[in-house]
């Protein structure tokens, strides 16, 4: 399939329902979480979100801004312990202490940044793994009170439950023995929301795209006439804010924060989740917090029989079968998760850029492929396939083996492809209409068209059930 099955024009009709059946499925995603979840899931979910957000974090200074940090767990430690001392000991609301989070990280990351970013490379790298190691021995001093307030070595406990109010128990997953952890998860999702908004607009804004110019040649970037120290101090501020908002909501999923929760290990993690999301990328850094956490947790139920030894969670080789995942993404996905994901979209939609007065660049005819198109038999193996191998999954959810059971998750989800093939099908039967198309592409059109709209009924009605019986 090397020609993309649809071509649109930027913000065309067509371009936006392709938008909006990704919408939906984010939509359907967020909705059924809170209810098919167990709450250790949850729980579990919420702790992915909250790397999510401090990875974004770490984007904004390695992806955006080309420099190599790796302290933020330092920051998150930071958010979550001011959190922590502030709920429990002053009787602050969580709500009250956000803009006292976000002030402190963004002091101390004016007060870190400004000698460490006099350094770059691996110099840089250097010294913000130093605050990465140092900071949990830090939180254990008793010279300077430190210790009363983070807890010390036993940690900082937080007595206040976060519960819904009686008019949010209409939130998907509050009303019942999910409650505590769904509302969290309401309160996490409605937090990255915003979150992901605002940095969205930061990187659009003059500052932002300073920002990229320095990343991308910062001689360059000074010429034109970027302040080049001013800049990145304030980009590694808002990083370091940004980081210390994750440490808030750590502490508020948690309820207990200490300082073994934020060693240089979480450092790692963190640049794990950028690499594997995608450096560079606002989605990546949630698509990263998720593959840490969710995947880190599959390889530690795995097992696997080598003969004499069994390679499982509990040995001391568990950490081989992550670090093999990663080796495979690294020559398969060199790019991250949503590079990859974007290699596949373009090979199934391209869209076209509009020029300053509206039109496409290029007439949209000239991607056509007219009488030789073969997008329609393209279209009905992805109407044919998805349902067989969905078949196929549900067949395999028998089979009592995790591995098993996460390819069986896997088939089964390939009948998300069924609007794509609805789309293609309608769209191959409307060019052979107008004339566009040899008569031999109306059986597979129309067989695409009506298995394609059967499916996206299926998953429609099935996304429907679980919510009605769960909620």
């Amino acid at each position: 399939m090397s020609a993309p099955l649809v071509v649109v024009a930027k913000d065309s009709a067509e371009h936006k329902r392709w938008k909006n059946v990704q919408w939906l499925y984010l939509a359907g995603f967020l909705l059924l979480t809170p209810l098919v979840l167990e709450p250790f899931e949850i729980g579990k979910m919420n702790r992915a979100l909250i790397m999510g957000v401090a990875i974004l974090a770490v984007n904004l200074v390695v992806g955006f801004n080309g420099m190599l940090a790796l302290g933020h767990s330092a920051f998150m430690g930071i958010g979550a312990f001011v959190t922590a001392s502030m709920v429990q000991d002053e009787n602050w609301d969580y709500w009250q202490v956000l803009p006292i989070v976000l002030i402190v990280g963004f002091i101390m990351g004016v007060v870190i940044g400004l000698p460490a970013l006099r350094v770059k490379g691996l110099y840089l790298a250097l010294v913000t793994i130093a605050q990465a190691a140092v900071f949990p021995t830090l939180v254990n001093i008793d010279e300077l009170g430190i210790a009363k307030r983070t807890g010390g070595p036993n940690g900082k406990g937080v007595s206040e439950e976060v519960l819904a109010p009686s008019y949010l128990e209409w939130l998907p997953g509050v009303d019942g023995a999910r409650g505590g952890s769904a509302y969290r998860y309401w309160i996490l999702v409605l937090m990255i929301g915003i979150t992901l908004l605002l940095v969205t607009n930061y990187i659009r804004s003059r500052p932002g795209r300073a920002v990229l110019a320095i990343r991308d040649n910062e001689a360059g970037a000074a010429v034109y006439g970027v302040n080049l120290p001013v800049a990145k101090t304030m980009n590694f501020a808002i990083s370091a804010s940004l980081g210390s908002l994750a440490g808030l909501m750590w502490c508020l999923d948690k309820g207990f924060v200490a300082g073994q929760d934020f060693t240089f290990l979480l450092a790692i993690d963190l640049i794990i989740g950028l690499v594997l999301g995608g450096v560079g990328t606002i989605q990546g850094s949630i698509v990263g917090g998720l593959f840490v956490v969710w995947v880190n947790d599959l390889t530690k139920r795995i097992s696997i029989p080598l003969g004499l030894y069994t390679l499982n969670g509990d040995g001391p080789l568990a950490k081989a079968i992550f670090g093999l995942i990663l080796i495979l993404f690294t020559f398969f996905a060199p790019g991250g998760i949503v590079s990859l994901a974007r290699m596949v979209s373009s090979k199934l939609i391209q869209v076209v850029p509009l020029t300053p007065s509206g039109e496409p660049i290029e007439p949209l005819s000239n991607y056509d492929p007219g009488m030789e198109s073969t997008r329609a038999d393209a279209a009905m193996k992805l109407a044919v396939v998805p349902p067989v191998l969905l078949a196929i999954g549900w067949l395999l959810m028998a089979v009592n083996n995790l591995i098993v059971g996460v390819l069986a998750f896997g088939l089964r989800m390939t009948i998300l492809m069924a609007p794509v093939a609805m789309l293609v099908g309608s769209n191959e039967l409307k060019a052979h209409a107008a004339g566009n198309r040899a008569d031999s592409v109306q059986g597979p059109a129309n067989m695409a068209r009506l298995l394609g709209a059967a499916g996206t009924l299926f998953v429609i009605v099935y996304a429907v059930q679980r919510f009605v019986l769960n909620y």
